[in-house]
């Protein structure tokens, strides 16, 4: 039997109910739950919750991100800079960005394969998400590698002022210039319409499916023409020596399949009535001009009723 202490032994002496009710209680006490797991408890239940708020909110946080990319997206002209999408305007004089420059000149059956050094391995390729953070390199490398510009417009078929937008950069498009296959076409009218003249050439430009693509598209082509690039490519001493003798630049078209199908597409058309140093000869460049055979067989005709006339005559 355990042993009382003397005081609890007073006080069971003195009043032994009282001392049994007080014994019964601390008892009891003792065998209820400790409030210190269920502090504990409350406390991870806080954290959770904390947790899920936060998630919660992050969610909310990534759902604004993209509701507010997507809108900026979708008014990619007011996010663009104004000067550069409007394009460029032509004032009455010539504009001609190429003054003073030396041009390259090429002997006839040079090679025209491009070698490009120092350009990176990867191509750029701008969209309305990473516009802003292009660089003067990355424009550079577009205007100077082979084909990136082909597969800039590739993916970017259906957004026709993004493309303008890329082609209204002027170090783009001065690398484009710059272009060992390309400079040497823009400097002489000769090799131009020798270029002209290879089929090769001219198939695998006007076979390839980007091409299409962008002569299928009326807005797109309207936005090419229209570009400062364009302007570029029409003030080169090549262009411009047909554009001042658009009767030789028809007599080209005449004799070129592909040129001829360009003559006939009316996006194309469209194309060359607004652009500003088009206008003046679309009406030569656009009207089709009979070929050899043509002529050859009224004249037989002709001759024919000419024929059935003096034997009627006879008669």
């Amino acid at each position: 039997m355990k042993r009382l202490k003397k005081e609890e032994l007073m006080k069971l002496l003195r009043n032994p109910a009282k001392y049994r009710k007080e014994k019964q209680a601390a008892q009891q006490a003792g065998k209820a739950p400790s409030s210190t797991p269920l502090s504990a408890r409350q406390k991870q239940d806080r954290i959770l919750m904390g947790v899920a708020i936060g998630v919660a909110a992050l969610i909310a946080v990534t759902v604004l991100v993209i509701m507010s990319a997507q809108k900026r997206a979708d008014n990619l002209t007011d996010a663009l800079d104004p000067e550069q999408v409007k394009g460029l305007f032509v004032a009455e004089t010539e504009f001609n960005p190429n003054t003073g420059v030396t041009y390259i000149q090429i002997r006839e059956g040079q090679d025209r394969n491009v070698a490009v050094s120092n350009l990176g391995t990867t191509l750029p390729i701008i969209s309305r998400f990473n516009y802003k953070s292009f660089t003067p390199k990355n424009y550079e490398i577009i205007g100077a590698a082979p084909w990136a510009l082909t597969t800039n417009f590739s993916s970017n078929i259906n957004d026709p002022e993004m493309m303008r937008y890329l082609l209204s950069n002027d170090t783009m498009i001065k690398a484009f210039l710059a272009r060992p296959d390309v400079a040497p076409l823009l400097a002489d009218p000769q090799l131009l319409l020798a270029f002209t003249k290879d089929n090769e050439a001219m198939r695998d430009f006007f076979d390839s499916d980007t091409v299409k693509d962008v002569l299928a598209n009326e807005k797109m082509l309207r936005s090419v023409a229209g570009s400062r690039f364009m302007s570029y490519l029409l003030i080169s001493k090549a262009a411009k020596y047909f554009r001042d003798r658009p009767q030789e630049a028809a007599a080209i078209i005449a004799g070129n399949p592909y040129l001829k199908e360009l003559q006939e597409n009316p996006n194309v058309q469209v194309a060359v009535k607004e652009n500003p140093y088009l206008k003046k000869i679309a009406s030569v460049i656009l009207t089709p001009i009979k070929t050899d055979s043509q002529p050859a067989q009224a004249q037989t005709n002709s001759s024919t009723d000419a024929s059935a006339k003096s034997q009627k005559k006879k008669k």
